[in-house]
């Protein structure tokens, strides 16, 4: 074989027989051997980032590593985008770009020349902090034991994503060996035993215990077992958003997600708990806030992670620490002492549960005789299939769904480390190659949707069954209540100075079916069965985000804000005192 045709057998060796992909000059060799090879498909993108996007919902789909494939230069860094969504979110993904021949290359005539080749670019250097391994392949054996190498990276430890980029003539070099393959690496035992001492230890202590279900629970493929732990040590939980679409949201336990834009009552628990225990979550600031001192101030926070560098964060913070392969984390738990929360915790905890989870309204929309956002997702909820995979874009909408969705076995995902407008479509055409069988929908902002529209073309060529919601308010939401609390309602570049096309002319020009929904009544299951269509949801451009944590704030201190009878209601066992508002501050002063 040669180094082209060797890449194409590796990837059909390890399960990964589809790949994304644009064109171009220096990955046309290992293009051909991809479409030569009876395993392997190709599905062709309109822009390598929307290939990198694609990629990354595989692994969350159907837990194999996707693939992406892009020419030297622009299309390598078309891809950092894509790549960033899977590093953040810890995803596998692999990523194989060609380069300009070795011999044409800036290194063969010197270190300090800018660029030699035709499109040449340094794209190992670029995405070297989003990757967990990144090479340039210089030989023939090189590329065997790279391939293998990183692959077995990619899936190893904290997942996340490698790329592996091929000069042309590497490509066509003749390759000698045996095909390597990545080794299999069982979980270290050894790991248990101090994790069982510490958490044990933490939770004999806890009274008003908590969990935080992160997104590494489901990564490491333990949710199940975690699930059944928690219902028998009758311990409540919240989630990350990254963990929502790894458990059945009916669980007795749950009490909603948390943080910035988290359910009122999931985080008037969490902050009134004195142990937290957090499983799998980085706890970044849209769940701490972006003052970590605000967060559980009168609890022992215990966080498990696989990741040393994450632990070491919390060091300043004085939480407590365990570091786990959560491959073992069902023996973790199982070896654990019996949980004993007080009577009046549970109560409390299902107090709250009753009173705000599922029970999100939009004062806004009321006000404004509009549809609420939350009615559309719940109304959206009811029309899918149970198994059905939702992909958020970014922005308001996003806040939306999370807030209001509620997963059976519905996969509900998005790019949330990296967050990046036009992440949804890609994805969801990512998802659907994957699990073909499945109800697919890309839920977007009408902002986000136009950053990767050009991929309804992919979605008509390859007759791709996916309903494309838009929730369109005709502005970047997030960013105009933003500039309600701090800018003085002053709407530049998000409402004035933006614009968004006809989506009903845009879905008439790809060839697919088109809604405009102005009334609930509208959003009915037919929808969602057999077609690609654009279903455009027509918001008023003031609808807000309910509940939404403003700067300087504790997470359960949300506006709109409570009365103060409510407020000390939620605070039953932890006194927070709430701070001035900071517009009002801005106001004083001015």
């Amino acid at each position: 074989m040669i180094g082209a045709e060797y890449i194409a057998e590796f990837l059909a060796r390890v399960g990964s027989d589809r790949v994304f992909l644009l064109t171009g000059g220096a990955c046309a060799f290992m293009i051909d051997a991809v479409g030569r090879h009876p395993e392997l498909s190709y599905t062709c993108f309109q822009h390598e980032q929307s290939a990198a996007m694609a990629a990354d919902a595989v692994w969350r789909t159907g837990r194999k590593v996707g693939v992406s494939m892009a020419t030297s230069g622009p299309g390598a860094t078309n891809l950092i985008t894509g790549i960033a969504c899977s590093y953040f979110d810890s995803i596998p993904s692999l990523h194989i770009t060609g380069q300009v021949n070795q011999r044409e290359g800036s290194a063969y005539h010197g270190a300090n020349v800018r660029q030699s080749g035709f499109q040449e670019t340094k794209i190992v250097d670029m995405v070297r902090p989003i990757t967990k391994y990144a090479v340039m392949v210089r030989s023939g054996e090189e590329l065997r034991q790279e391939l293998a190498k990183a692959y077995s990276i990619a899936v190893s430890g904290r997942m996340g994503p490698v790329l592996i980029d091929v000069p042309m003539d590497i490509q066509q070099i003749e390759i000698v060996g045996e095909m390597l393959l990545p080794p299999f690496v069982p979980p270290a035992d050894e790991d248990v035993f101090d994790a069982v001492c510490a958490l044990g230890a933490t939770l004999s202590a806890a009274r008003r215990p908590i969990v935080l279900w992160g997104g590494g629970i489901g990564l490491a493929g333990v949710q199940a077992e975690v699930a059944h732990w928690l219902e028998q040590a009758k311990v409540p939980f919240v989630s990350s958003w990254a963990g929502l679409t790894y458990f059945d949201h009916d669980h007795p336990g749950f009490l909603g997600q948390i943080g910035v834009y988290g359910n009122r009552g999931a985080n008037f628990v969490l902050q009134n708990a004195d142990t937290v225990i957090v499983l799998g979550s980085r706890l970044d600031n849209r769940q701490r806030s972006g003052n970590a001192r605000n967060f559980a101030i009168g609890a022992t926070v215990h966080v498990v992670d696989v990741d040393e560098e994450e632990l070491k964060k919390y060091v300043n913070d004085g939480y407590r620490t365990s570091q786990v392969d959560f491959r073992l984390l069902p023996k973790v738990l199982a070896a654990l002492p019996p949980a004993s929360p007080d009577p009046e915790w549970s109560n409390y905890a299902g107090e709250m549960k009753q009173q705000y989870y599922g029970r999100e309204t939009s004062t806004s929309a009321a006000r404004l005789n509009s549809l609420s956002p939350y009615d559309v997702v719940r109304r959206i909820n009811a029309s899918i299939a149970d198994d059905a995979i939702v992909i958020g874009d970014t922005g308001a909408a996003l806040c939306w769904l999370h807030q209001a969705f509620k997963v059976k076995d519905h996969m509900l995902f998005t790019a949330g480390g990296n967050s990046p407008m036009g992440y949804a479509l890609p994805a969801a055409i990512g998802a659907k190659l994957t699990a073909p069988n499945r109800q697919i929908v890309s839920y977007n902002g009408d902002g986000g949707f136009q950053l990767n529209l050009q991929e309804l073309q992919t979605v008509k060529s390859r007759n791709l069954d996916i309903a494309i919601v838009i929730m369109n308010n005709g502005s970047y939401g997030i960013i105009k209540q933003f500039q309600d609390s701090y800018l003085g309602s002053r709407y530049d570049a998000s409402r004035d100075g933006y614009s968004a096309p006809d989506f009903g002319l845009i879905a008439q020009a790809y060839g697919l079916e088109y809604m405009r929904v102005e009334h609930l009544e509208q959003i009915t299951p037919a929808l969602f069965q057999g077609k690609a269509i654009i279903i455009d949801v027509v918001l008023s451009e003031n609808t807000l985000i309910e509940p939404k944590l403003e700067m300087g704030r504790p997470i359960n201190d949300q506006f709109p804000y409570l009365d103060a009878a409510a407020y000390a209601e939620g605070n039953k066992f932890v006194d927070y005192e709430r701070p001035a508002r900071l517009k009002d501050l801005v106001r004083s002063s001015s």
